[in-house]
């Protein structure tokens, strides 16, 4: 069975319109049709849907299941009335002095720092507001290919790197990946700059020693690319790349 049949299998027992799942889990209608139409075969919000319409997230994101997966799915289910704690699907935003479960990881999260996608706001990473508790299975479901360990979650601001980032969007930033001299090139980058933090993709051209921020919103009158040199480039303070946004059109 595949991603748009299990789509549609879940929602219709769920007795859900295609509405009613995008509003649920904050994403657009189109971006939920393109879903069960199996134009887009994964999405980062997998895991909400699966939780709105009641059914396992990883049988909804791989059509496969397990014995113990179902049982800490009712494990969360029977907890959700825990003060502090904020469920959907296996996925936990947990108060930081709360005991987590073994296996899982704890991601810390910034809740007040929001990296502005246009003109920067100033703010910056200081002790983390609380964390995401998660198994990191679901992680990779979800895309993050790298160690946990060195994931923190901000969120962004504006317009001007949509659709790739939506405002108020959760951002899981890779911050060990920040050496000016070892970018990934065309990779969204959060960085200090002037005592404002931005995001903006990087492409560094070390042939002409240019470097490239451009932001993805196709307006270049209002959100233009900005050049610097590579010398600049070592100027700014790159505080990591961007992982993963679980972007709400």
């Amino acid at each position: 069975m595949s991603l748009k049949e299990r789509l549609k299998e879940s929602r219709k027992k769920a007795k859900k319109t295609q509405l009613e799942v995008a509003e649920a889990v904050k994403m657009s209608q189109p971006a939920y049709q393109a879903l069960e139409s199996g134009r887009n075969q994964k999405s980062a919000f997998l895991p909400l849907i699966a939780d709105f319409l009641g059914v396992d997230p990883y049988w909804l994101t791989t059509g496969t299941t397990s014995e113990s997966n179902q049982s800490e799915i009712a494990r969360n289910k029977s907890n959700s009335s825990c003060k502090g704690d904020i469920h959907f699907a296996p996925v936990e935003f947990r108060s930081a002095d709360t005991k987590g479960r073994p296996g899982n990881v704890r991601i810390p999260i910034y809740k007040d720092v929001k990296a502005s996608c246009g003109s920067g706001i100033e703010n910056f990473l200081e002790d983390a507001s609380d964390y995401l508790e998660i198994d990191p299975v679901l992680l990779k479901l979800m895309g993050v290919q790298i160690n946990p360990s060195h994931l923190k979650i901000i969120y962004s601001a504006e317009y001007s790197m949509y659709p790739t980032v939506a405002p108020d969007s959760p951002l899981f930033v890779d911050v060990s990946d920040k050496d000016p001299n070892n970018l990934k090139n065309g990779n969204v980058y959060v960085f200090t700059h002037n005592h404002e933090l931005r995001m903006k993709r990087v492409f560094v051209s070390y042939g002409s020693n240019t470097v490239k921020l451009t932001s993805d919103n196709p307006d270049k009158n209002r959100y233009p690319d900005e050049f610097i040199t590579n010398e600049q480039l070592n100027e700014i303070n790159f505080v990591g790349r961007l992982e993963l946004a679980l972007v709400k059109p």
